[in-house]
């Protein structure tokens, strides 16, 4: 799989071949007409680029122009089935969700967030769990191989390419990924089972153990991509107490342990509440504590960002006061994801949210299947059809819409 566009640091010391001279609103108009698959390779010609691109009024302008969607799979547990479904902050977005799978009970495992992927397996806890790659905004999917679902699954994480320029442009590209599967092995306490599905080989294959305790994962938080990695929060040491970031890179298979920033380690504050995020494609840390302003009997939220990923320094980029937003919308509210610098995703009982610390609620989407949300993940994905990897045969020819019956004996379906 070739690296990533979201692997390259970018032209960060000016813009050269002509992009100084564009008026910013040439290239808002420019950008805003991109396809899905092309925006991260832009993002990396220039500092000027990439911010544009992560301006407020660019994403609901650039979905509705490249035909895309962009927002939130959440998903929850509800009279002991998994339900996901997806919510955007746009105007009328298009429904999704996982109902054309073929399996009635199915958990979303892992995304490929940029390129619309998402990786499934089957709950029925009476069968045999099947493993199924499938594209919810064009409703395709394909079973693949297991891998030794006897062990437990400790985290997966999947990663995307562009579909290869070989195949051609349009529907029926292929499109390569990767998905990485951590699990517990009974006798084996000290380290993590590791396996490797590659769709260029579709099959799975066993990758080196990586020495960590395996309790130390949450297995319910999904990996958070950014600098071309996947990324868990571990718990804290049982003996020292630090917290650590586990980083899992897919395309070399190289892991390594983030420290968290040492203000944040030295706080005695045993209720402060730490979580990950990726915002405009770089890691964050969200620490909401009570320390700073105890004083005052309110909550604060630190979001420190990763500043230099190779040497793993950190900076505190704000400290935001989350009263207000408490005496708004009520206590009950849980923060989910940063959005955006300013902005962040939330959850409460039945709905949810997307907040500006600045300016108050921007968006609620009513979910009356989600009391508790679970999980959580980005999603963003085009609306053109796709071939999973190499297919044996081509995708049939027909639109998602217009697509009622089931194959069972082939590698794609479409509903």
């Amino acid at each position: 799989m070739p690296p990533s566009p979201e692997r390259s640091n970018g032209n960060d010391d000016g813009e050269d071949n002509g992009a100084a001279a564009l008026p910013e609103d040439q290239v808002f108009e420019l950008l805003t007409r991109v396809p899905l698959d092309d925006l991260a390779a832009c993002r990396a010609v220039s500092t000027r680029w990439r911010r544009i691109t992560y301006e407020p009024a660019f994403a609901p302008l650039h979905c509705r122009r490249a035909a895309a969607v962009s927002g939130y799979f959440v998903q929850s547990m509800v009279r002991n089935r998994y339900v996901a479904d997806f919510v955007s902050m746009h105007a009328s977005p298009p429904a999704m969700s996982l109902d054309f799978l073929p399996s009635p009970h199915v958990r979303l495992e892992a995304v490929a967030a940029r390129r619309g992927l998402a990786c499934c397996v089957a709950a029925d806890t009476l069968r045999r769990p099947c493993y199924y790659v499938c594209k919810p905004a064009t409703r395709q999917w394909r079973a693949l191989p297991n891998p030794r679902v006897r062990f437990r699954t400790a985290a997966t994480a999947m990663a995307a390419a562009r579909p290869s320029s070989s195949s051609g442009a349009g529907a029926g590209a292929a499109v390569d990924f990767k998905i990485v599967r951590l699990s517990v092995v009974p006798a084996l306490r000290d380290r993590l089972r590791c396996e490797v599905f590659d769709s260029r080989r579709f099959a799975w294959r066993r990758a080196a153990d990586v020495p960590l305790c395996p309790e130390s994962l949450d297995p319910s938080a999904p990996a958070v991509r950014a600098h071309g990695a996947a990324h868990w929060l571990r718990w804290p040491d049982r003996d020292t107490h630090a917290q650590d970031v586990f980083a899992f890179d897919l395309h070399s298979e190289a892991w390594r342990l983030i420290p968290l920033p040492r203000e944040v380690e030295e706080r005695d504050d045993p209720w402060a509440r730490k979580q990950i995020s990726a915002v405009e494609g770089r890691l964050c840390l969200l620490v909401t504590t009570t320390e700073a302003a105890a004083a005052m009997g309110e909550e604060v939220l630190e979001v420190w960002e990763m500043a230099g990923y190779a040497e793993g320094r950190w900076e505190k980029k704000m400290t935001v006061s989350l009263k207000s937003m408490y005496a708004q919308e009520g206590n009950a509210l849980i923060l989910q994801h940063l959005h955006s610098p300013d902005v962040a995703f939330l959850d409460t009982f039945c709905r949810v949210m997307w907040y500006d610390f600045s300016r108050g609620k921007m968006a609620e989407v009513e979910v009356k299947n989600h009391i508790c949300v679970r999980e959580v993940f980005k999603f963003e994905s085009d609306l053109i059809p796709c071939e999973f990897g190499k297919a044996r045969h081509p995708p049939p020819a027909r639109t998602p819409s217009n697509s009622k019956e089931v194959q069972k004996g082939g590698d794609y379906c479409m509903f």
